[in-house]
């Protein structure tokens, strides 16, 4: 709360005391009214502020509040001892004095800045009904998960535990304690905020997460997730409709373990980058309806997906998985009907796809890139595999042969067209073979 403003009529000034550094539009009129009911109605000058504004323009838009001060009244902040400036903000409207005059007065070691000086409306949501409606139109913007809960913010450089974690100036500086401010299915969101003045936050923290319908958002690569500790994977999903994305994921020298490990139905994972881990980029069992897309999984120890019993109708597109022991391995029991497309996988010391002996119904759709995986791009011992073609079957020049064996092979009588066509693609192979 601020404190009450200190008005000098000899000097028409308006005071700001120190240590206060704001001033809002709507105190500065809700003070001046308070001091006015108090003048003399014989008094000179008993009118020091004129306002306009806060019109309502329907859906929670309002003009902006505009302060215009009286007879050469003006706003003054206290003077600060000094020797450094202390900038002062008047947000929350307009503040103007009378014809051509200057509605801020100067003090000593203080900088006065009009953020909302140029601002034509304000938005404010009038009742709590607008803004959860104002919510829900964002999470409605999100390609999964779309349902919002309550929003809370972790930062671990500038957070604080015994916060609320409400807003980003009050974010909590754990996991642990934002995933305690959550209710188990309610969707509630926790932002990952990263302040570090190197631009990159890094947290030693390992994510349990065992509260249903929860969602970690971060900034992206800026916002890593490096434990101190090997006592579990990096982040453990214990719980339905979790969704990850938008941070980095890493383990630390030494370590054996998981980047990411899935243990519950219709886990989201997108935007994440999964780099160098001790064990499996990401290890999913006893899942079903579970998505990873739009990921970087590099460099892990073991496979870089790492499909294991229980796992059905999951999806993983859009990837990039690259220099893993396997790109995507499957095995184990109970996999059925798991779809993969449009992901480049390269440079693995396996197979760019493993698909184990008892693996049902796996579909590799089009749209893939492989490229130097050493034991080969798709191996597929499983049932009822389907594999398009560019995702790992002929490449594009053995297609063209197989069109012309299928074209020449058993055309061979002399003369005709096809012994033609023949004999001068052999003479042209050998021409080029010179």
């Amino acid at each position: 709360m601020p404190q009450p403003l200190n008005f000098d009529f000899y000097n028409s000034i308006i005071e700001v005391s120190a240590p206060d550094t704001t001033l809002d539009m709507q105190y500065l009129i809700d003070q001046i009214r308070d001091v006015e009911d108090e003048l003399s109605p014989g008094m000179a000058y008993n009118k020091i502020a004129d306002a306009s504004g806060k019109d309502d323009l329907g859906g929670g838009i309002y003009t902006a509040i505009t302060v215009r001060l009286l007879d050469n009244w003006r706003v003054r902040f206290e003077a600060r001892p000094g020797p450094d400036t202390e900038q002062c903000f008047i947000v929350g409207g307009n503040l103007v004095g009378g014809p051509g005059g200057n509605p801020i007065a100067p003090s000593a070691y203080t900088q006065v800045v009009q953020q909302s000086s140029a601002s034509g409306v304000i938005a404010t949501p009038t009742t709590s009904t607008e803004n959860i409606n104002l919510r829900y139109l964002i999470g409605s913007l999100s390609s999964r998960q779309r349902a919002l809960g309550s929003m809370f913010y972790w930062d671990p450089v500038a957070g604080s535990d015994s916060n609320n974690g409400l807003t980003p100036q009050t974010a909590v500086a754990t996991f642990a304690k934002a995933h305690d401010l959550c209710t188990n299915g309610a969707n509630d969101v926790i932002f990952a905020i990263s302040s570090d003045s190197s631009g990159t936050t890094t947290t030693t923290e390992n994510i349990i997460i065992t509260k249903k319908n929860v969602k970690l958002r971060g900034p992206g690569a800026i916002f890593k997730i490096i434990p101190s500790s090997n006592d579990d994977d990096v982040i453990v999903i214990n719980a339905d409709n979790v969704e990850v994305s938008g941070v980095y994921i890493s383990t630390p020298s030494g370590s054996s373990k998981n980047g990411v490990t899935v243990n519950a139905n219709n886990a989201f994972i997108q935007d994440c980058w999964i780099y160098q881990t001790g064990g499996h980029g990401i290890d999913i069992s006893n899942s079903s309806l579970s998505v990873i897309t739009l990921s970087v999984i590099e460099k892990s120890t073991g496979n870089g997906i790492n499909i294991g019993s229980g796992v059905i109708q999951n999806t993983i597109s859009k990837c990039i998985i690259f220099d893993n022991v396997n790109g995507i391995n499957f095995s184990g029991t109970g996999l059925e009907d798991n779809i993969m497309e449009n992901n480049i996988i390269y440079k693995h010391s396996q197979y760019g796809i493993n698909i184990d002996s008892g693996v049902l119904r796996t579909i590799v759709r089009g749209g893939h890139t492989f490229a130097k995986n050493d034991l080969g791009n798709v191996n597929d011992l499983g049932t009822d595999t389907y594999i398009e073609t560019q995702a790992g079957g002929a490449s594009a020049t053995e297609i063209a042969d197989a069109v012309w064996d299928e074209i020449l092979a058993s055309h061979t009588v002399a003369g005709s067209s096809s012994a033609i066509l023949k004999d001068a693609r052999v003479k042209a192979t050998l021409a080029a073979l010179k």
